[in-house]
This record gives structure tokens, sequence and C-alpha cells, in this order.
């Protein structure tokens, strides 16, 4: 075949650039070459660590990103008063939201403001309610440098600890796996068997880093409450929560890690006791009703205890509302623990002809009733869940959930009107946080089975202002994950090690 000269001239072209680009690196590999030869006479390590570090790039962990102390995350944080706002919302209405992870974790400020995660956390946070605009700028922030630990050095302490607020505020729980795996990296599992030990020297390291662990198996306890636990072997390590109380760099938050943690071992060894086979029998099978009364008793007496044997100040957080605050995982534990009677049924008829199990569900609607109750009636709740939804609304979502999935079956049984007037109320705190299609979604799920079950709501309760009031009030969070009513409940320790 005879090319044309256009032809030619362009396949010369071509070889031309190949024979550039040889050229460019073979000179690369003769330079590699020379550099190997002029490090024989050093370590081989040394060695190593520099060609590697010429040759791909550096991936650094949180711990060793240098981020200067004046601009926190300069891609998004432009000024120190900014810093200074974000951080000062954060530790006036957010730093004690969350129970179980210790309030002072945030301080010092420079300490905090010099540590890229949790400084990146803190305005993550803070910003849904001071600069919502950035909201999602921040929480990118976040992201990226959560990735920026899957590599490299493990993160330090203080980078777990962020993930681990962080994960738990914004509901990012499949963080928590991870999590699990970098605080055993950090072996802070052992720090909580050391700390049972009587002659281990109780260091504020010690503790803190048990703390650490604990508040971790309490997180692993409440948002995997109805799938497999992260932490193998968890129940190894619970009993040893009790000695961080008694160490003399004890806080406030010692004695809730330990009260949600035994609370929450109750609905963790249900599960473990539990078959799907055992739940969907008709009638509930004895050993089954056996079960469930003794894990609903269990959970009274867990609440009798915290209330009349534990100091109110330990309890939660002295502010005035604060000392009842256990009640919503009292109400969620027993909306779980009696809602898993529900699976299995199929129709009104079954319902009817299994009277243990309809005592069972009355029970598990009248605690999601006392969940929507008690967030309603918390003005302190109501005026921070624009910015705490995300962490607030989950165990408001489960009450609501298991409404709308036990009145098609159970109208008969309870006061419907009653229930449906709470998701009402419900539907009014979302309205006043500004998330109007879930609103939305709520008053047209309130109308579906509402006609579904024939149940007329009056005047009434149709006013979301007008409500039976309570004793007291209540400002009561909670970090639940989404159940999954129908799935199997495996044992603690199911998981192998992470």
């Amino acid at each position: 075949m005879i090319m044309s000269d256009g032809n030619s001239a362009k396949t010369a072209h071509l070889q031309r650039r190949l024979d550039l680009v040889e050229q460019e690196l073979r000179l690369e590999i003769e330079n590699l070459r020379a550099e190997v030869a002029g490090a024989s006479h050093n370590s081989d390590a040394g060695f190593s660590q520099r060609l590697l570090s010429q040759r791909r790039p550096t991936t650094l962990s949180v711990a060793e990103t240098d981020i200067p102390s004046s601009n926190i995350e300069s891609s998004i944080i432009t000024t120190e008063s900014e810093w200074d706002e974000l951080y000062a919302f954060f530790c006036a209405k957010c730093a004690t939201v969350i129970s179980v992870i210790d309030d002072q974790l945030y301080s010092p400020s420079e300490t905090i403001k010099n540590h890229p995660l949790m400084s990146a956390v803190i305005c993550a946070i803070a910003s849904r309610a001071v600069r919502p605009a950035k909201y999602q700028e921040y929480v990118a922030t976040v992201d990226k440098l959560i990735m920026h630990t899957f590599q490299g050095p493990v993160p330090d302490l203080l980078g777990l600890q962020a993930m681990i607020v962080f994960a738990t505020w914004t509901g990012r729980t499949r963080l928590i796996g991870y999590i699990a795996s970098v605080a055993t990296e950090l072996k802070l599992h052992e720090a909580a068997i050391l700390i049972g030990d009587e002659e281990t020297e109780y260091t504020p390291d010690l503790v803190g880093r048990a703390r650490t662990w604990f508040t971790l198996c309490c997180l692993d306890l409440q948002t995997n409450i109805s799938r497999p636990f992260v932490i193998n072997n968890m129940r190894d390590y619970l009993p040893y929560a009790k000695y961080i109380a008694m160490s003399p760099h004890h806080r406030p938050v010692d004695d809730r890690i330990r009260a949600y943690i035994k609370g929450f071992t109750i609905t963790g060894n249900l599960k473990g006791q539990l078959k799907s086979s055992q739940l969907t029998a008709k009638p509930l099978l004895q050993e089954v009703v056996d079960l469930f009364t003794s894990a609903d008793e269990k959970v009274d007496q867990w609440f009798h205890e915290i209330n009349n044997n534990i100091h109110p100040l330990y309890q939660t957080f002295p502010e005035r509302q604060d000392r009842n605050r256990l009640l919503m995982p009292f109400a969620f534990m027993k909306l779980y623990i009696n809602g898993l009677a529900l699976q299995g049924v199929g129709s009104v008829d079954e319902l009817t002809s299994d009277p243990a199990r309809v005592e069972f569900i009355q029970r598990a609607l009248d605690s999601a009733s006392l969940i929507i109750q008690t967030q309603y009636e918390s003005d302190e709740f109501k005026r921070a869940f624009q910015y705490t939804m995300d962490y607030f609304c989950t165990p408001t979502y489960y009450a609501i959930s298991f409404i709308f999935k036990a009145l098609p079956l159970a109208y008969n049984f309870v006061d419907s009107q009653r229930l449906l007037a709470r998701v009402r109320q419900a539907a009014h705190m979302f309205q006043q946080a500004g998330a109007y299609d879930a609103a939305n979604e709520l008053r047209q799920g309130v109308d579906r089975i509402g006609a579904l079950t024939q149940t007329i709501l009056s005047p009434e309760s149709l006013d979301p202002e007008i409500e039976i009031p309570l004793n007291a009030l209540f400002d009561i969070p909670s970090f639940i994950d989404e159940m999954a009513w129908d799935d199997d409940f495996p044992t603690l320790g199911m998981f192998p090690s992470v």
C-alpha cells in the first residue's frame, strides 16, 4: 500500500513524538538508577521513604495536616471571628446534646481550633444554626478529612473522637464500623480492660482512652439495636465500664455511659435470644412471652434505679429540665422490646386471636406516644430541633413508623385518635423546624391511617397546641439508628474482630 505524502508526514511526526517520550522515560530511569546507587551507603529504610515520597503524593492523617490557627480551614473559614462565633455557639448549645460523649472534649479552644478534623466537625454542627448556607460545605470538608484517614498513619485520639461526634450527630451510622476499627488500632479496647485491673495506675490518658471505647460501645448498642454489632465480643468489655466512674479522673459522663450500657444491654441480650421463627409463631410462644415480659420488667427496674440511685447531676447535665433526659431511651427500649410482638402479624383476625401479642403491642404504642409527647412538651427541644434534627428526629421517626404500622392491625385495641394526634404533634414540630415536606408527609399519613381505621380526629386533637400536660418537661436526646423490624436478630459478637 502506497501512502500519500500527507499521511507520510503525519506518520513521521507521530514517530518523532514517540521517540521524544521514550528518551524522556529512559532519562528518568537512568536518574532513578543513579539515585539508587547513590543511596546504597545509606539505610535501606531511609532510601525507601525518600523514594516513595518522590514517586507518589503524600497522604497525611488528620493529625499531621497543618492548618494555621488563624485559618481553621482556608477553603471555607475566612476569619477568626467566624471560628469564634461557631465555636461559642457549639459550646453553648451543642456540646451537651449527646449524653454519652464527654462535653469536656471541646476545650481548650486553641487545641480544638488547631485540630483540623475536630474544628471542622464543630464548625459543621454549629453552622446548621449559625451559618446554614455553609452547612453543606462544612460537611463536605469533614467528609474529605475523614477520607484522608483511610490511608497513612492512624488518626490521633482527638481525631477519632471527632469522627464519633460527627457520625452520631449527623446520623452517619455507617461510619461506626470504621471508627471501631480505628479505635482498635489505637488499642482503646486494651485501655478498657486495663482500667479494671486493681494494680493499674489511673492516669488521665488511660481513663480518657477507656472512656472513648465505652462511648463507642454505647453507640454500637444503640445504633445497631436491630442489626449485628460492629464491636466483636462487646460483652467482654462492658462490665469494666463501672471502673471509669471509680477513677480519680471521674466525670459526669461516666455515669451516663454506665447507665446507657446497662440499659441497652437488656435489648442487646434480648435480640441475641430471639429468632425470627419464634416471633412468627402463632400464637406467640410462651417462651417468647416470658422473654418479652422479663426484658420489659428489667427496663422498668433500670429506670427506677437510675432515678433513685444516681445523683441527678450525673444522670445527664445539671441544667434545668435535664434530670429526666433518660426517659427517652427508657421509652425507646420499651417500644423496641414490646414492638417485636408485631412481627409475624398479617391481619386483624390473627392479632385478635393472640391476646399476648395485643398486650405487648399496646405497651409499645404507649411508649411510642410517650416519645413524641416528651419531645413535643419540651420547649428547649423544639427550639433546637431545626439544627439538631439529624440527631434528634430518629426516635421520633421510630415512634411514628411503629404507630403507622401497628394501627391498621391493632386499632380495635387502642386509642387510635390519641395516637394519630401524637403524630400530628410530630408534624407540627417538623413544620416549626422548617422541614415542610416531612410535616406534610406525616399529615398525609395521619389522614390515610385515619381513613383506614375509621378514626375521626376531634377539633381539639387537630390543634397541636392543645395537650394533656406531663408532670414535668423533658429535654431528652437519643440516637438510635433506623429500626429494621423485619430483620433477624443476630447475637452479640456475631461479626469478626474489627
